[in-house]
């Protein structure tokens, strides 16, 4: 018979959930690994150390990369003289006095071709219709704008 007396500690179902736990066998809890109190001062030390050599390497590295950046800018800015200079020089010798002058010395005469220039062709997708939409005429107007800017 079974005891349903929730005061009656000793009932059957009690009786097997404690002799379960005691046959049971118990975890052995793992031993902490007790450290020597100097070794985390020696971590926190050494993590310091190593922090402040990064920064260090990081900031030596800032500075080569600056004197690189620097002595790039020179030379660009060398090279765009030069670039300057030599374009001035290629228009002085193809200029039409240059070339005469040339042809004179050598004693040639120099004969111009005679090409007849064509009359500017207005093609037909530009004309504006009769009845334009804002979106159309402002798109005429950056036609026309970049026309005048080519033909200048």
């Amino acid at each position: 018979m079974i005891d349903r007396d929730p005061w009656n500690q000793y009932n059957e179902g009690n009786l097997a959930r404690q002799w379960e736990k005691k046959l049971r066998p118990r975890k052995q809890p793992k031993p902490k690994v007790q450290r020597k109190p100097w070794v985390r001062t020696v971590l926190w030390i050494s993590a310091l150390w190593g922090a402040g050599m990064i920064a260090s390497i990081l900031a030596i590295h800032v500075m080569v990369m600056g004197y690189q950046v620097d002595r790039l800018e020179s030379q660009y800015t060398q090279l765009h003289r030069q670039q300057q200079v030599l374009s001035l020089t290629v228009t002085d010798l193809t200029s039409p006095r240059a070339l005469a002058a040339d042809a004179s010395r050598l004693h040639l005469t120099m004969v111009v071709p005679k090409t007849q220039t064509p009359a500017p062709k207005r093609s037909v997708g530009h004309q504006v219709p009769r009845y334009a939409t804002w979106p159309q005429l402002v798109s005429q107007w950056i036609i026309h704008l970049r026309e005048a800017v080519t033909r200048a």
